[in-house]
């Protein structure tokens, strides 16, 4: 079977973006997708630079501050400045009667903003696009387009189309500190209960890192990305993926249609 592993939320701070590396370097991750509007992203940038990597975008609408000017965006961004949380979006979309209360031409305009500061910092075009902790009709239709406009796959889809076993999900929300510490990684995996085995193609989605004061400021996911990264580098997911006869793949080995994301 052929096997994609992402690791999520490169540049979302410096820790994380180290650990993401780790990852790579001496493990399993395959792909990774990056943050653009943080104050780490510029030395995430610098630090994958050499790195052999799928590298991908997080379209995130949810945390920190945008890339775009605000004023341009007022919908998306509280009184602060900073975006409303993923949190504070779906409770905006129940107070909405179209229950979606994105705008679409705001929206677009930071996805465009986001993927403009991934080249100047790249030096390159993102090879996939991912959406970060929200998601809504709009959001969606905003990443048709950037799709289209720069013929760059969007994640879900060229694994949708290729027929790609999405793994179970060992993350919760809420997910508390407890259950993060709680939380066995490398036994969820290596024991197969994400079901991926017996599938020609399959995908693991993951969040490796280490931690440090700003993540706790923009996510609830802190301590599992230390498990995450302890799994995916482990002698034992090593061990499983070469005992299955698990082919190790990215998003460069998948077709898309941009027409058709």
């Amino acid at each position: 079977m052929k096997l994609l592993i992402q690791s999520d939320d490169y540049g979302i701070t410096e820790a994380v973006s180290c650990g993401i590396i780790k990852g790579i370097k001496d493990g399993v991750v395959q792909c990774t997708g990056m943050f653009t509007n943080m104050p780490s992203s510029k030395k995430a940038a610098e630090m994958i630079k050499d790195v052999d990597v799928c590298l991908g975008i997080d379209i995130n609408f949810v945390a920190g501050k945008p890339v775009s000017d605000p004023s341009l965006i007022p919908s998306m961004v509280r009184p602060d400045g900073y975006f409303y949380t993923s949190r504070e979006r779906r409770q905006l979309d129940k107070e909405c009667e179209s229950h979606d209360h994105v705008n679409y031409e705001e929206a677009l305009i930071e996805a465009r903003a986001q993927v403009e500061k991934f080249i100047e910092l790249n030096g390159k075009k993102p090879e996939y696009l991912h959406g970060h902790a929200y998601g809504s009709p709009t959001t969606a239709k905003v990443m048709e387009t950037l799709s289209q406009e720069y013929h760059i796959g969007i994640a879900h889809v060229m694994l949708d189309a290729n027929k790609a076993k999405m793994a179970k999900s060992w993350y919760t929300v809420p997910f508390s500190l407890e259950q993060q510490i709680a939380c066995d990684t490398k036994t969820f995996l290596t024991q197969d209960q994400g079901e991926i085995l017996g599938h020609d193609m399959a995908a693991i989605i993951s969040h490796c890192g280490y931690i440090d004061a700003p993540l706790f400021d923009v996510t609830s996911f802190t301590i599992i990305r230390t498990k995450d990264l302890e799994a995916l580098t482990s002698d034992e997911m090593k061990q499983w993926i070469k005992d299955h006869h698990i082919e190790l793949i990215s998003y460069r080995d998948l077709d898309f249609n941009p027409a058709r994301s």
